[in-house]
């Protein structure tokens, strides 16, 4: 949320210091300002006053008393457009018969007519002229016959806008024509915005949207449609894309009594504008140059300015030798093995080939079929065009053309756009659908080589081949992989492309967020390069490395210190101080209590800096002593003094340095330097509770004499509406001194102080409304300088107070960022960011970049790193919270334990879970035979390598935040979504199964709730193999969870298929007791149950249908003909399933197998432990087929 406007240019004229270079455009992205701001922010650029440089910009400065109290309702005001002259234009009242002079001066117009009254025509002109003519087999009217007075391409048809004034009036052409339209032409200066739908028929209100948009592209001639329902502006300019023309929405609803959603296309190409010249009152009658900065912004929020994917449509994809090849099958009820029949099939469809629902309209002037599109709105239901007995659309408001298949795959909702790129496992969905609708499309069938695809019934069983990849040699995996379109880079080429990514982003001052897989070397990268050769990246600026730990901080430490780079590191307060460490707490004491004990009380309990408490207790302590630690010496000071200094040498400054993330608070870390945060920071409070800000905000209230001095009323007073009346004043009161500073003495010496008190105090008293409950409020805020010798010169800082509360004003959730906007780039490193919490722990306009495609990423991870991740299961196996034990379902757990060490031995020790169940996963592993486990918990898996030669772990479970986590974060970004819920038999609400979220905003709340379960479980898998430099280091991870992020998982097991009861425990031990075999009978009398029951346990595990059976059955051997039983591997405590063998093979010693199948689709149904396994049966894929005889 952007603040008053003088907040607004102060972030504006920090970002021009920080970015001297950038231009107006760019100040706004980079101080997150409207574009209304353009103004102010090209006066910084000039270096004029800000200030000065708009009349609707009023000065709301925080420090004086003409502040305008801003709504209490809750509104997004920021998005609020400040009309000056569009807003009152009288768009219900036009003035008929106005045009612009200069537009009548050119020789661009023709009269309109035709059945739909929009035609261009030229009666005057010669029906037999040489116009060009685009029907098919045509050439030029006066030979092939046509009209050449309706050809609006013919120029020497054109007429000024005065003498078509004259052919409107004579008689002989007045029942022809009947209104004017401007050809407008690409060579010409002018560009023309049609807002379609955006005026209410009845009330004549126009969309605000609509209205905001030409406020912004500046005032010109506008005139209303033929209809009433439409606006025309007109413009000077040029698109600042590779476009001549856009179209796009602004709202997802019709506009008053419309029947369509209201759009804005705008044209600087050659097209025909539709002249009313019923002039809209309070607009010029002159043509204007629009805003072309503005206009960009404009065209990048609505997806324009995006980097285009290189599209592949149907219609030209590269085919294997096409051209001379005559299909042997082209029927849909054919079947081919030749993938051949299947394009040309393709190639040669038609519209009447299958049930489109757009619709040809007729046929234009030049013989190409006008279609009416399904997949947008078109007013007159012509705007697709295609050529005769051709399959290629042209769709000329959107500047794209497509096939029919892509026509075909957007409506079924294979794709989005005709246009998008349909390949891959979409296309072959559109071809399969295309089949079903009778498309005459021959069925393919698989050959060897195309085995990946899946089985005979079009079922694919694997997103990736990965078996078949890896039962080859790495030589030949690579060529088999290729052959079917799949590559992925060595670990070099990665690496090269991780750190040209870094070096972009810096390079070009931005702020992003780059997505890069674990054990790539993101931390490596940043550590091992020398930044003082690469001034031409970092600006001569340092490049700051924050870290989220300690341990990480010294590996990388580490890795610069092997590389011989220049670089200094910073230490936490209770490293670099011994005093503050607790050396010295028998000796240095203030007010008897120890000086550590102290310090921590008011660094951590009040938010004081170090600096400060440690001069107070130097200059303050018991014994009058100087501190043992050195007092200004104290390494904890002299480190900044280091930093300041730079390096000894030529180097102004270190090009590197390295500390960890609450570091980012120092204003002169941040301050025009390039910021590298590793993985993603928390600056959430969670020591703020409601009773610690109620303490302080009304000791602070109290302090400062404001006119409430309790919590209770102060909340009261903030949320009173009215603005009159003695409340009203008083409330006023309130705002006017919640901008007061305590003394410095306030801090230190009453107990409930806290340097955030006033920051608080702001944020709570503008508290907006929000979804669920929840009210948000959001402030700057400059922390006191408290220091006794602080300097003028020292650099100013600032950072971003944001509080949640609930109905009941008790605080939820607490959020201290500091303002990264002041740097001169942001890189966020992460191997799977959630995008919602980076821009609430950073700046809001973060985005991502990733270094590697998703398959890419997945096949590197796979055969480059050596990991393999197997999902055991498809439960999601949340562990969080109370019930974190009750659901750890021991049992299952218990099996699968002691099957994991009946299988790898001593190479399975290691495991990682949730906080809550870990000592007790710990007591099962020690149960089942693991000796000496070693554990990590989610939360401290980050940049942790503890796990990296291990060759087999365990994730177990998922971590999970509860809803109250995701709506409060919602609350903060002001989205709106609300959790799914069900109603029982007795008519009760309930938390819907599924874990689902709905409204506008539910995708987001989804990606929060993801964040904590699949990235937690994405990291802790990335714990292992984590040298891809070697290629003996592999590891093998099973993952007892479905919560991972797509495609993450290369193969899913049914996992713990039984778990033995204890009466078949005991039937069990009592077979595996003797050495020989026994009958049924006779184990049934020692474990006192029925012969049968004995019967069925052991049969069933002598059951060959799911394996090599562990239990061996001889019948009719025993005495009088029965049947003896013999153990042959049974195991402990149930049957598991977790390898890769093919069920329908037993060549391999194993007795555990594995039908490979695809991992589900997630649908986070479990809430807690599955009652049973899955009855359903998996798809089987032969992964040990080799590559066909093609390869």
């Amino acid at each position: 949320m952007v603040g008053v406007t003088d907040e607004v240019l102060d972030r504006l004229e920090r970002a021009h210091e920080n970015h001297p270079n950038a231009s107006a455009k760019r100040l706004l992205w980079l101080a997150d300002a409207d574009p209304t701001y353009l103004e102010a922010a090209e006066a910084i650029v000039a270096g004029d006053d800000p200030a000065a440089s708009s009349e609707s910009k009023q000065d709301t400065s925080t420090k004086t008393g003409d502040r305008v109290r801003r709504s209490r309702s809750r509104s997004r005001t920021y998005l609020e457009p400040r009309f000056s002259r569009w807003s009152d234009a009288d768009f219900a009242s036009p003035d008929s018969g106005i045009w612009p002079d200069e537009l009548l001066e050119e020789r661009n117009w023709m009269g309109r007519g035709g059945k739909t009254g929009k035609q261009p025509f030229a009666p005057w002109g010669d029906e037999d002229a040489p116009a060009e003519c685009s029907k098919e087999g045509h050439t030029t009217a006066d030979k092939c016959g046509c009209d050449a007075r309706w050809k609006w391409g013919y120029r020497d048809h054109y007429v000024t806008g005065q003498e078509l004034e004259m052919f409107l009036e004579d008689p002989k052409f007045r029942r022809q024509i009947d209104g004017r339209v401007f050809i407008q032409h690409e060579d010409d200066p002018y560009a023309f915005v049609d807002g379609d739908d955006v005026v209410c028929p009845e009330t004549g209100d126009v969309h605000p949207a609509f209205v905001a948009i030409l406020e912004h592209l500046g005032l010109t001639y506008a005139d209303v449609s033929t209809s009433g329902s439409g606006v025309h502006a007109y413009y000077r300019g040029e698109l600042p894309i590779d476009k001549g023309q856009v179209a796009f929405d602004i709202d997802t609803e019709p506009w008053g009594a419309n029947d369509d959603v209201p759009a804005i296309e705008i044209y600087a190409n050659k097209h025909v504008n539709v002249t009313t010249g019923k002039h809209v009152p309070g607009t010029p009658v002159e043509v204007n140059e629009w805003d072309e900065d503005t206009l960009e912004i404009i065209l990048e929020a609505n997806g324009y300015l995006d980097e285009p994917e290189e599209i592949e449509h149907d219609t030209d994809r590269e085919r294997p030798d096409l051209e001379d090849y005559e299909p042997t099958a082209s029927t849909c009820d054919e079947t081919t093995d030749d993938i051949r029949d299947v394009l040309v099939a393709v190639d040669q469809l038609q519209p009447r080939d299958l049930p489109l629902s757009s619709r040809q309209s007729g046929t234009d002037s030049t013989g190409w079929e006008t279609w009416d599109p399904s997949y947008r709105r078109s007013e007159s239901g012509e705007s697709v065009h295609r050529p005769p007995s051709e399959s290629v659309f042209y769709d000329h408001r959107e500047g794209e053309s497509f096939g029919v298949l892509g026509l075909f795959a957007a409506e079924q909702g294979i794709i989005s756009n005709p246009w998008d790129r349909l390949a891959g496992a979409d296309w072959w969905a559109a071809v399969e659908a295309a089949r079903d609708a009778g498309a005459p499309i021959p069925e393919y069938e698989s050959s060897d080589e195309d085995a990946y695809r899946g089985d005979n019934d079009g079922r694919a069983v694997s997103a990736l081949p990965i078996g078949q990849l890896d039962a080859l040699e790495p030589a030949e995996r690579r060529r088999f992989a290729k052959k079917r379109g799949l590559e992925w880079p060595s670990t070099d080429d990665a690496r090269d492309d991780l750190f040209e990514t870094i070096a972009e982003v810096i390079r070009n001052e931005d702020d992003r967020i780059v997505d890069a897989p674990t054990s790539l070397g993101k931390s490596y990268t940043i550590a091992s390069t020398r930044w003082a050769a690469r001034e031409d990246i970092t600006g001569d600026r340092p490049v700051v490395h924050l870290l989220e730990t300690r341990e990480a901080r010294d590996e990388a430490v580490d890795v610069a210190e092997a590389h011989g780079g220049q670089y200094h590191v910073l230490l936490g307060r209770h490293e670099a101080c011994p005093v503050c460490a607790g050396d010295h707490d028998d000796d240095i004491t203030l007010d008897g209590e120890p000086a550590s004990e102290w310090l921590d009380r008011q660094c951590e309990g009040k938010g004081m800096p170090f600096s400060a408490a440690h001069r107070y207790l130097e200059d303050n302590n018991d014994q009058g002593v100087e501190l043992p630690c050195g007092g200004d010496r104290c390494t904890a000071i002299t480190q900044w003094e280091t930093f300041r200094e730079g390096p000894d040498g030529e180097l102004e400054y270190w090009p590197l340095v390295i500390a960890t993330h609450n570091f980012a608070y120092a204003p002169g870390l941040r301050s025009h330097n390039n910021i590298v945060v590793d993985e993603e920071p928390s600056y959430q409070q969670d020591d703020l509770t409601t009773d610690r800000i109620r303490a302080a905000v009304g000791a602070y209230l109290r302090e400062i004499d404001a006119p409430v001095q309790t919590w209770e009323a102060f909340v009261q007073l903030s949320l009173h509406d009215d603005y009159q009346g003695d409340a009203a004043r008083e409330r006023d009161a309130l705002e006017d001194v919640l901008y007061e500073d305590p003394d410095r003495d306030w801090y230190f010496e009453n107990p409930d102080a806290h340097t955030l008190a006033p920051a608080l105090a702001r944020a709570i008293f503008r508290a907006e409304e929000r979804a669920n409950g929840r009210r948000f409020g959001k402030t700057g805020h400059e922390p006191p300088r408290l220091e006794a010798s602080v300097r003028d010169e020292d650099d100013w800082n600032r950072e971003w107070v944001s509080v949640v509360l609930d109905e009941s004003n008790d605080i939820r959730s607490v959020r201290v960022v500091p303002d990264f906007g002041s740097a001169r780039s942001l890189v966020g490193l992460d191997a799977h960011p959630a995008v919602p919490l980076w821009q609430a722990n950073t700046v809001p306009w973060i985005k991502t970049t990733d270094v590697l495609e998703p398959e890419e990423r997945q096949l590197w991870r796979r055969y480059e790193r050596g990991l393999r991740v197997v999902q055991v299961g498809d439960a999601t196996r949340p562990l969080s919270g109370d019930k974190a034990l009750e659901w750890l379902n021991e049992d299952k757990l218990q099996a699968l334990l002691e099957h994991l060490v009946d299988e790898y031995g001593t190479q399975f020790r290691t495991a990682i879970t949730t906080g809550q169940v870990e000592d007790r996963l710990e007591e099962l592993m020690e149960k089942a035979g693991v000796h000496r486990p070693e554990l990590m918990h989610f939360g401290e898996e980050k940049s942790r390598n503890d796990f990296e030669h291990e060759r087999v772990g365990l994730v177990n479970g998922c971590m999970d935040p509860g809803d109250d986590y995701v709506l409060d974060l919602l609350a903060e970004l002001d989205l709106e979504a609300e959790v799914e819920t069900a109603v029982d038999d007795e008519g009760e609400e309930y938390r819907a199964r599924g874990r689902g979220f709905e409204g506008t905003d539910a995708d987001t709340a989804q990606e929060i709730l993801a964040s904590v379960r699949e990235n937690h479980i994405a990291q802790a898998a990335g714990r292992y193999a984590r040298d891809p430099t070697d290629p003996d280091v592999t590891a093998t991870v099973f993952v007892r969870t479905d919560a991972m992020p797509p495609g993450f998982a290369d193969v899913q097991t049914p996992g713990v298929e039984w778990v033995f009861t204890d009466l078949q425990e005991a039937i069990v031990e009592e077979l595996r007791s003797d050495t020989g075999a026994k009958t049924a009978r006779e184990i049934a009398d020692v474990v006192d149950c029925s012969k049968e029951h004995v019967r069925q346990t052991l049969d069933r595990l002598g059951d060959t249908d799911h394996g090599e059976p562990t239990v061996q059955v001889v019948p009719d051997q025993g005495p009088n003909g029965a049947t003896l039983y013999s153990d042959s591997g049974v195991p402990n405590s149930g049957v598991v399933d977790i390898h890769e063998s093919p069920t329908d093979s037993y060549e391999d010693s194993s007795r555990w197998t594995l039908a490979v199948r695809n991992p589900t689709t997630r649908d986070d149904g479990d809430l807690g432990p599955q009652a049973g396994s899955s009855d359903q049966p998996a798809e089987e894929w032969d992964w040990k087929a080799g590559p066909g005889p093609g390869d």
